[in-house]
């Protein structure tokens, strides 16, 4: 039972860590095909991408410190 609870928050947060690596593969797509579309805006496509894989990059934190929490590990 033990090794289940050490266990157990990993695979709470792999569901999120592979949406998460698909979500930003799609808004880094998403910004490089803008960007060679209208090469003008690449500056602020890129600024729009950073902060779009931040915000997603941030749910999977949240995700790893509630699984922790309810691991009993924090």
């Amino acid at each position: 039972m033990k090794d289940l609870i050490v266990v157990a928050p990993a695979f709470a947060v792999m569901p999120a860590a592979i949406g998460a690596a698909w979500a930003m593969s799609h808004i880094s797509r998403s910004a490089i095909d803008g960007m060679t579309r209208q090469p003008e805006m690449g500056g602020q496509l890129f600024t729009a991408m950073l902060i779009g894989n931040a915000l997603v990059e941030a749910l999977v934190i949240y995700c790893l410190v509630i699984a922790l929490m309810l691991a009993g590990k924090i």
